[in-house]
């Protein structure tokens, strides 16, 4: 999943928007500024560390984030220096990565030597923080006292409050996987500012996940929305919405996302793949964002404030003929769009249009003895060789597979004994009703959402080994 991240991260050539004077010049200093003295005169640094499967940010990267999120929530002049942290997600990241817990432990050492470095030498902090950094920048803000000048500017948070994958599951752990639910980013510490993309599975997990629909969908937003923040352009995130919360110092945005991340396998197939996407997706969105409450126009939830804690939940209440006249005009939306692609412009004749064939070279065979005895060994080694890294690859696919399944059959159950009796407790205190749809509705809607989620790692563990039986690398 995220080691994607990594590839896309590292191999992306298109230059930044306009020339940093100030973060070109910090790109070139060591990472750990010296802490023999204070500086002569106070800064605010920007401690930039990257996602999931990518410990090292790269200098493009920086340059990125630092213009889309770091510039424009920090004082003027701020100086970005990256901050190396394990970011292991095993098994996402591969076989022999750090699972979470052990990495986001390591992550927050090292970020904590780094703030306790900025300290002494007088500087104010903006820290940045995507996807596993961002659980790391949450998690030290409980430890960090509240007079240090910290602000924080996460993105694809999954300790998000309201839509964070780790803050829908109170209190759940899989010790198979090193993985704990560690709840939602506090925001009674430092000031905060959180961006989330519409539809991120890893941020925006459904608050009701017993839309089975709305879980898939958000699963594969985990590899084709969450991965995608370095990349997005300015006017996206200049559309931002700001969503309400209890303090004016928690700022939390959501960008919306244009494409279900459901149907962008179907995008894929040439020429027909995205006129059916368009035909399903305006009736599809409606069904997705049940999944999140009662509008049917929206992807995220919008309950309460955006910085408090919203767990998951069995049912949403909906307005059933808002709901039916949104899926009609979804249908009709959709065979528009669908006929709008096979017209002139459509992206069938912009598909076609852009095919090019590929020519043949010519082959070039031995003709000499020492030349085909040459190339008879070179094809038994690569055989040999293939074969060899097809079978490594294949039983690497059986730990993770065997911890996730581990997780499944015993962790869940034991979290929803925990849960039915959270309804019990709930009905025994009165409210009977309530308590006893919770009790018997919340185990079912847990176990839709985080089976649907640990099918699609497994999934991607399995692609991986398959992509590495034909001899495609994985990043970790």
């Amino acid at each position: 999943m995220l080691a994607y991240t990594r590839r896309e991260l590292t191999s992306t050539a298109h230059s930044a928007r306009t020339t940093l004077p100030a973060a070109s010049a910090a790109l070139q200093t060591p990472t750990l500024q010296s802490t023999g003295a204070p500086a002569a005169a106070a800064q605010n640094i920007g401690i930039i560390m990257g996602p999931s499967g990518v410990p090292v940010p790269t200098e493009n990267y920086i340059l990125k984030v630092y213009q889309l999120y770091v510039q424009p929530n920090s004082p003027n002049g701020t100086i970005p220096i990256e901050l190396t942290t394990p970011e292991g997600l095993y098994p996402i990241t591969g076989v022999k990565s750090l699972p979470l817990n052990i990495s986001v432990t390591q992550g927050i050492a090292s970020l904590q030597t780094q703030i306790d470095q900025q300290i002494v030498q007088q500087n104010s902090m903006t820290i940045f923080g995507y996807s596993q950094s961002a659980i790391i920048s949450s998690l030290i803000m409980n430890t960090e006292p509240t007079s240090e000048p910290i602000n924080f500017v996460l993105v694809g948070n999954e300790m998000n409050p309201n839509g964070g994958f780790l803050s829908r599951f109170p209190g759940l752990t899989l010790p198979s996987l090193g993985l704990t639910f560690y709840g939602a980013t506090p925001n009674d510490r430092f000031p905060v500012v959180n961006y989330t993309q519409e539809y991120d599975g890893f941020a925006d997990f459904p608050k009701y996940p017993l839309n089975f629909l709305a879980d898939l969908n958000a699963g594969l937003g985990i590899v084709f929305v969450h991965t995608k923040y370095a990349d997005l352009t300015q006017q996206q995130v200049d559309q931002a919405i700001l969503l309400p919360s209890s303090s004016p110092t928690q700022k939390y945005y959501i960008i919306p996302t244009q494409n279900l991340p459901l149907l962008e396998p179907l995008r894929l197939i040439p020429l027909i793949g995205n006129p059916l996407a368009d035909l399903l997706q305006p009736a599809l969105k409606v069904i997705v964002n049940l999944g999140y409450g009662s509008d049917p126009y929206q992807g995220w939830s919008s309950d309460g404030f955006a910085d408090q804690l919203h767990p998951f939940e069995f049912l949403p209440n909906i307005d059933v003929g808002e709901v039916v006249g949104a899926l009609v005009a979804g249908v009709q939306q959709g065979i528009h769009d669908f006929v709008a692609d096979f017209q002139p412009g459509g992206s069938f004749w912009q598909e076609m249009s852009s095919i090019h064939l590929p020519t043949l070279g010519p082959i070039a065979l031995p003709t000499t003895p020492d030349g085909i005895i040459t190339a008879i060994q070179n094809v038994t080694t690569s055989v040999a060789s293939a074969i060899s890294n097809a079978a490594a690859s294949l039983y690497a696919a059986l730990l993770p597979t065997a911890d996730i399944v581990n997780a499944i059959v015993t962790m869940l159950p034991a979290y929803n004994v925990t849960l039915f009796l959270d309804g019990i407790q709930q009905a025994i205190h009165g409210d009977p009703i309530n308590g006893l749809l919770n009790a018997f509705g919340r185990p079912l809607a847990a176990d839709v959402g985080l089976v649907t989620t640990a099918g699609l790692i497994e999934f991607l563990v399995v692609a991986q080994a398959i992509a590495g039986v034909f001899g495609v690398p994985a990043s970790t």
